[in-house]
């Protein structure tokens, strides 16, 4: 996964806005975050175990997930050999000759399968984060509290690790994380039992601790942080690279005022961090390196946007740009086809590659999708895509000038500003945005409710086709009002007479909205 731009990494912009939102905080604020219970659970060597998973034939092979040159994970039967996470696959295979290499470009299986671990997770707990395909963090301390109501002190012991004790007793001040210890322990045997995947997971009063302690112990074990073991879980980091949400571009800054390690930050003069950064980002950082973090645990719902991307050793021709767009915005659309929202905003980003700033070069440009465009999309149409790809040719010449030699190395297509369809029956938007099904398409219960009525009911004004796509009981609604005759759903005839009765005038303006419903029947 490519986090290239600090603006793209869901954690840093997550932990900014809390931080934004908890200035001020009180005491009773900071005493109740002390006493979350927060857990981060990790899959072991995700894509791995879903392709085992698939094929269980696999399972005692050593196994490499390769996404283009590199091995993006493999089993631990491969690390066994030797071979590592983002090593190349021609020294995976040197390493270990018998490594079976299975592609992993087509992210679908590992996306569906993300989404049922967050699922499965959310039917115990409603406050579950989604952190990438193979993470979720969870606050259980509502769980947690209802337990400790029900279970004597003595009678809890932690499950599986607590950081730097090989015993640990449990008393009033860590039971809350004893607790927290056994509900982890009991989630990761829901995902095995459920699903067939193992993980690891951290315990600790917030999310980066969580996080941090949870890949203590691997593979699918569980690690414990209590309180007092904050400063040693920090020291213990070999750099600002590992702490999560202290990007490569804030990283690069401190780097220039002499910042390396965690401690230089932990000492830094915070005005001086101020001065280089603003307030809220120098309080941020110097509070993550200090294992402070009260962001919340926030349930994302479905995903705000939409993208696929692919990431090679050079692009540098118009043609194989075209190309390799379009092959992007074919996944795309069927995956927002199948989500079943409309996007109102696409976005292009291109990595080019130079010798000083090799990865981190990204640049984007945006534009509005056409209405027509959109309702292609949702529909399923296959003329959505050369339509979008118009429109991205058109956002990728405003970023390169390609009278002159160029070299990509990422492209990167993205819906955003994604809407549920409307379901109300009083929009037209609604009526026309359903998918698209022709009649052999149609289900045999589509079928019924498109014939339970005579369509000689139907006025010699409205399209047929059009009537059999609208929902069943706005068909109901509008045959009885037909049936009726009342006044509103009459469409005055050039030639009929006018009246200056007030009656009359208020049925007019009472029907104007159903009359322009009518409109949209009439056959072309």
């Amino acid at each position: 996964m490519d986090t290239d731009e600090e603006g793209d990494n869901d954690w840093d912009r997550s932990l900014e806005s809390d931080m934004l939102e908890t200035e001020g905080s009180s005491t009773d604020r900071v005493t109740s975050i002390s006493q979350r219970v927060i857990l981060h659970i990790d899959l072991d060597c995700f894509y791995a175990q879903v392709e085992m998973i698939r094929n269980p034939a696999l399972r005692n092979k050593p196994l490499g997930i390769q996404q283009k040159y590199l091995i993006v994970t493999c089993n631990y039967v491969a690390r066994e050999h030797g071979v590592n996470k983002l090593m190349s696959v021609t020294d995976a295979v040197e390493k270990c000759p018998q490594l079976v290499l299975v592609k992993g470009e087509d992210l679908t299986h590992y996306r569906e399968m993300s989404y049922k671990v967050t699922e499965l997770l959310m039917s115990y707990c409603p406050l579950v984060e989604r952190l990438g395909f193979d993470e979720n963090f969870m606050d259980v301390t509502e769980m947690v509290e209802r337990r400790l109501k029900e279970t004597c002190i003595s009678d809890l012991s932690f499950n599986g690790h607590v950081y730097k004790h090989e015993s640990m007793a449990v008393d009033e001040e860590n039971a809350r994380l004893a607790v927290g210890s056994v509900i982890a322990a009991e989630m990761r045997q829901a995902i095995f039992s459920t699903l067939g995947l193992t993980g690891c997971a951290g315990i600790a009063n917030n999310k980066l601790l969580a996080k941090l302690v949870a890949g203590t112990f691997k593979p699918n074990q569980q690690t414990t942080l209590l309180p007092y073991s904050t400063a040693e879980l920090m020291s213990s980091l070999t750099g600002l690279i590992k702490v999560p949400g202290i990007g490569y571009k804030t990283r690069e800054k401190l780097k220039a005022l002499g910042l390396v390690s965690v401690r230089d930050l932990q000492l830094y003069s915070l005005a001086d961090l101020v001065r280089e950064f603003g307030e809220v980002t120098a309080k941020r950082i110097q509070n993550l390196a200090c294992g402070i973090d009260d962001s919340p645990v926030t349930p994302a719902g479905p995903p705000q946007s939409l993208s696929d991307e692919d990431s090679f050793k050079k692009i540098s021709t118009l043609e194989e740009v075209q190309k390799k767009t379009e092959e992007l915005l074919t996944s795309l659309t069927e995956r927002m086809h199948k989500d079943g929202r409309r996007p109102h905003t696409f976005r292009l980003t291109i990595r080019q590659y130079t010798v000083t700033n090799r990865w981190f070069s990204r640049e984007s440009r945006q534009c509005p999708i056409p209405n027509h465009t959109g309702l292609k999309i949702t529909c399923g149409s296959s003329e959505a895509v050369p339509q979008l790809l118009g429109l991205s040719m058109k956002l990728f010449h405003k970023m390169l000038d390609t009278r002159e030699p160029f070299h990509l190395t990422l492209l990167n297509v993205c819906f955003s500003n994604l809407q549920a369809k409307s379901s109300s029956k009083s929009s037209i938007a609604s009526f026309f945005t359903q998918k698209c099904p022709t009649t052999t398409q149609m289900t045999s219960q589509q079928q019924v409710s498109m014939y339970d009525f005579p369509y000689f009911n139907v006025p010699a004004n409205v399209d047929p086709y059009v009537f059999s796509q609208l929902p069943a009981d706005v068909q109901r609604e509008l045959l009885t009002e037909w049936r009726q005759q009342k006044p509103v759903l009459k469409i005055p005839s050039k030639h009929s007479h006018k009246t200056s009765s007030t009656r009359d005038k208020k049925s007019a303006a009472k029907g104007s909205q159903c009359n322009n419903i009518l409109k949209y029947f009439k056959p072309n």
